[in-house]
């Protein structure tokens, strides 16, 4: 069977399987999932030091308008997510250093998938094809991860 691994993230968590011949029958495959990564700038984001979700406006009508640091917030936000997906990229770059060749299949949302897609690409040895798709499954288990796959032929 040729080396297969499925990377499937969104913002706060990764996680990385390798597929393996299933040992019954009617299954045609199995994933194994290797690695799990959170992304902690997610989770800390948008609380106080107490604990407390921290509010997004302004509601003194008597302080004025509201500092304009939505731009300032995203920004920031991008740069997390950038570091995030670096530390992804690193973790398949280690599953698949001793594959000859084979396929790592990128399930992302959309905008993480864009930030991935090219230092994927970039990092993985010519020999292992990139196949790519913008959706968010990271929520599924693994059997619903498994019948989704197969269902969209994904891996054959």
């Amino acid at each position: 069977m040729n080396n297969t691994g499925l990377l499937v993230a969104d913002r706060s968590r990764a996680r990385l399987f390798v597929v393996v011949p299933a040992d019954n029958p009617r299954g045609k495959l199995r994933l194994v999932e290797r690695v799990t990564l959170v992304n902690q700038e997610t989770k800390a984001r948008g609380r106080s030091g107490a604990g407390r979700v921290k509010g997004e406006r302004n509601t003194n009508r008597q302080a004025g308008p509201v500092h304009p640091i939505g731009a300032q917030r995203e920004r920031h936000r991008l740069e997390h997510e950038r570091r995030f997906c670096a530390e992804v990229v690193e973790h398949a770059l280690q599953l698949t250093a001793d594959w000859d060749r084979g396929v790592m299949v990128l399930i992302a949302e959309p905008r993480l998938l864009s930030l991935m897609r090219e230092r994927l690409r970039t990092a993985l040895r010519s020999e292992i094809k990139l196949e790519e798709l913008a959706k968010d499954y990271s929520g599924l288990s693994t059997t619903e991860l498994e019948r989704v796959v197969v269902g969209q032929r994904l891996i054959l």
